[in-house]
């Protein structure tokens, strides 16, 4: 009897083995194919596999919390360096039981280079928890987009002047972007890993909101360009 149940423990055993093991390589398989068709749709728009830039990866860091850089690609758009990046973020919560659940967040960031190097500004959909928890938030004159953003700015009158009438009633249009200037470059991000189809048209709205940025702003404000290595 004893050998009985000892045997079928191990040929449980080893069934959820051989379940996992097939489990991981199909998953592995599908990462695979799913790496290789965007790499092909990257290829396309004439961008290409790089390593992971750790500047982009510390401005998602400071968005999110710290967490692992993953695949990335760089290549121009419209003539300027652009590049894409997926990261992945944990965190942990405790139930009731006193049972602790890790939860790992795949998220993206898309950056686009900026014709000059401009003081910090971020700009982020509002909820009651931000109002809740962030402070200050900037009041433009616009009631509208004010219910609707929230601007992280130390600088007042730099806010006003890039939030103009007509970057608000766009942003309006465009509630789903969120963005950042981080040094010469703008910065926009997301939840799950970059498509490429998504990335298209996330630099599309970035290249116009650029194309927003009155010349005042760019020479009143704005320092030598670079491109973060």
């Amino acid at each position: 009897m004893f050998e009985a149940v000892f045997l079928f423990m191990v040929v449980l055993v080893a069934a959820f083995v051989a379940l996992a093991v097939v489990v991981g390589v199909s998953a592995g398989k599908r990462r695979k194919a799913f790496l290789q068709k965007r790499w092909y749709d990257a290829s396309r728009h004439g961008w290409h596999p790089v390593p992971p830039n750790p500047w982009l990866a510390e401005v998602v860091a400071k968005l999110y919390q710290r967490g692992r850089a993953g695949e990335m690609i760089a290549g121009d758009f419209r003539g300027r360096g652009m590049c894409a990046l997926d990261y992945s973020y944990t965190t942990s919560s405790t139930g009731a039981n006193g049972q602790t659940t890790s939860t790992t967040h795949h998220v993206h960031a898309v950056a686009l280079n900026l014709p000059v190097a401009l003081p910090p500004l971020t700009l982020t959909k509002d909820s009651g928890a931000k109002r809740f928890l962030a402070g200050r938030d900037l009041e433009l004159e616009s009631h509208a987009f004010n219910e609707r953003f929230r601007i992280g700015c130390a600088d007042d009158r730099y806010a006003s002047a890039v939030l103009h009438p007509r970057m608000m009633e766009w942003m309006l249009y465009n509630p789903g972007l969120e963005w950042q200037f981080a040094g010469n470059a703008l910065v926009s991000w997301g939840t799950g890993p970059y498509l490429i189809p998504d990335v298209v048209a996330r630099l599309e709205a970035m290249s116009r909101l650029i194309e927003l940025i009155p010349p005042f702003v760019l020479r009143d404000y704005g320092r030598p360009a670079y491109w973060p290595a």
